[in-house]
């Protein structure tokens, strides 16, 4: 009888094992069951046909082309042929580009390669979070099912943009965060990793400097309010000027964003009125409800609600810091000051709030399950299926993300692109770049690697660029035409 009762407990432990393996297996892969699921039975299509479309899409999927193909040694990447303090990086800065770089050095780059490493992404993001945290089967489970609900993750998984990216990005935070605040023997080397990762990634997203204030906060178990930690926070003040400072000089200037009039305004009194107008314009526009598509009207409530439940959580007005709920008062900070952040130095519009918030509130949830508060993902669940069916009723938004042909289609070849040649050791960045007055996908889809393009909003003499690309015919002298072809026309600066 006892054997039997032996054999019966190996099989249930063994038993019990396999499951938790295959649960947390089913979670590192989600992401590529997720886009498996909304390229071929949502766009009716393969991932194998996807191509960059939108303006960031592109941009970031050529930058990355010229700088994995050439080095630095590529052309500029700006607006109106504004240069940064130091090498030709575009808007979006190095930080992001250097990630995708890395990626097609190893496994080289194609149309679709933004969309396949995203994934990638995420699935080591996991991979590692699994290995670190070794969450309970509930736990794996739960949080599958939030991943291949998480509406912002249906959305963009198929798509090129960097929102997967950031999303792994949080994935890996919020793990070393967890690890870090239940640990005690290595938590000075843990601190110092942290403050390198949060640093590194304040390139990809110069809003992640926030991440920095958990660390600090939770230096030691409890939250304590003394001289410590306020000459912390005076450290990660100036920490985060100086990368600020630091990103500054590799980001082409964009000249229509707010930062760049801001900083464009002599008088004192004028920056100041010119930036309390933006902050409640922001603040209009994000509870303004019939302003933008009902998706991101509904993450911007979202966002509101759950900054509002985590402050009461938090406890932090009954208690003042003695008996704080630690993990309710890391999420309130992160989101109230990444909106406020938002809300003072960007802009509320084009889904541009939603694909910043999206990923930090993915990490909470996470962060949130791994600590035991699973009421917060079991809510989340339930507002993720209140989005699904909302997205059902959103056809500019399916249309959009889903079923826009361009997406999955062949690039358009380009003969007058194709005469554009890329210097070796050329004396001048300029000497590879193309100023176009056009900014669809045609152009940075055929523009050879290395060539940096510009987009200007007036041709004329007075550009530097070696290269002009426009549909209309110019009179320029310093420039001479090189093809022809319809409406297509490709000039070169004679030197």
């Amino acid at each position: 009888m006892k054997l039997i009762n032996v054999i019966h407990t190996y099989y249930k432990n063994n038993s019990t094992k396999t499951i938790h393996l295959l649960c947390g297996l089913l979670l590192v892969l989600s992401p590529w069951i997720l886009l498996l699921v909304v390229t071929t039975f949502i766009s009716h299509n393969s991932v194998g046909l996807s191509i960059p479309i939108w303006n960031d899409e592109i941009s970031y999927w050529h930058e990355v082309l010229s700088f994995s193909s050439k080095g630095l040694d590529f052309g500029y990447y700006t607006m109106n042929e504004i240069t940064p303090t130091f090498f030709s990086f575009g808007t979006h800065g190095f930080g992001t580009i250097s990630v995708y770089t890395a990626y097609a050095k190893i496994f080289g780059w194609n149309f679709n390669s933004i969309v396949i490493s995203n994934t990638f992404f995420v699935s080591i993001a996991l991979l590692f979070f699994v290995k670190c945290i070794n969450p309970s089967t509930r736990k794996l489970l739960l949080l599958t099912l939030f991943y291949l609900t998480y509406i912002p993750l249906v959305l963009y998984c198929s798509t090129s943009m960097t929102e997967l990216m950031n999303f792994a990005v949080m994935i890996i935070y919020f793990t070393l965060l967890y690890i870090y605040i239940n640990s005690k023997p290595n938590k000075n080397k843990l601190f110092i990793v942290l403050i390198v990762f949060c640093s590194f990634v304040s390139f990809i997203r110069i809003i992640y400097i926030l991440l920095l204030l958990p660390i600090i906060f939770f230096r030691n178990k409890e939250l304590k309010f003394d001289r410590k930690l306020i000459i912390l926070l005076s450290c990660w003040l100036l920490l985060s000027f100086f990368l600020f400072l630091i990103n500054s000089l590799f980001v082409s200037p964009f000249p229509s964003s707010f930062l760049s009039k801001l900083f464009s305004i002599s008088n004192i009194f004028d920056s100041i009125l010119f930036f309390v107008n933006h902050f409640i314009l922001n603040i209009l526009r994000f509870f303004y409800a019939f302003r933008d598509e009902s998706m991101q009207v509904f993450q911007r409530y979202l966002v509101t609600g759950l900054i509002f439940w985590f402050f009461i959580k938090s406890r932090i007005v009954k208690y003042r810091f003695k008996q704080t709920e630690n993990y309710f008062f890391i999420s309130f900070i992160i989101l109230f000051l990444s909106l406020l952040l938002t809300f003072s130095a960007y802009d509320v519009f084009n889904w541009r709030d939603y694909r910043v918030i999206a990923p930090l509130i993915f990490g909470i949830v996470l962060f949130m399950t791994i600590s035991n508060r699973l009421l917060v993902i079991k809510r989340m669940l339930l507002i993720n299926v209140l989005g699904l069916l909302l997205l059902c009723f959103s056809p500019l938004v399916i249309h959009s993300f889903f079923l826009d042909s361009k997406r999955y289609s062949k690039p358009k070849t380009n003969i007058v692109l194709s005469k554009i040649k890329y210097t070796i050791n050329a004396q001048n960045k300029f000497e590879n770049t193309v100023v176009t007055d056009n900014m669809d996908e045609t152009v940075f889809l055929n523009t050879p690697a290395g060539i940096g393009i510009s987009y200007s909003d007036s041709v004329s003499d007075k550009l530097q660029s070696k290269y002009i690309y426009t549909h209309k015919l110019q009179k320029l002298k310093t420039y001479q035409i090189v093809i022809v072809s319809g409406n297509n026309f490709l000039y070169q600066k004679i030197f």
